[in-house]
């Protein structure tokens, strides 16, 4: 199965690599929360996720093709 996740926000810098883009392949489906531990970014970097143009909580598990929105907090001072 194969999802495309992307990070939106000034956190990307802390995703694996400062990408903002992954093509995933998974062995067997994940939830958003899975595929957040997957990329080995932790929880409080994501503010909202959205899949397939709908706003979705992190328990969600997206189908194959799916695209992942992860949304970052805001930063500024």
């Amino acid at each position: 199965m194969k999802v495309t996740v992307r990070v939106v926000g000034h956190a990307v810098e802390f995703f694996p690599g400062g990408k903002d883009r992954y093509d995933l392949v998974l062995e067997t489906p994940l939830s958003v929360a899975g595929i957040i531990e997957k990329l080995g970014v932790a929880r409080a970097l994501v503010m909202a996720a959205v899949v397939d143009g709908k706003r979705r909580g992190l328990d969600y598990v997206p189908g194959d093709g799916a695209e992942v929105i992860l949304m970052t907090p805001p930063a500024g001072g």
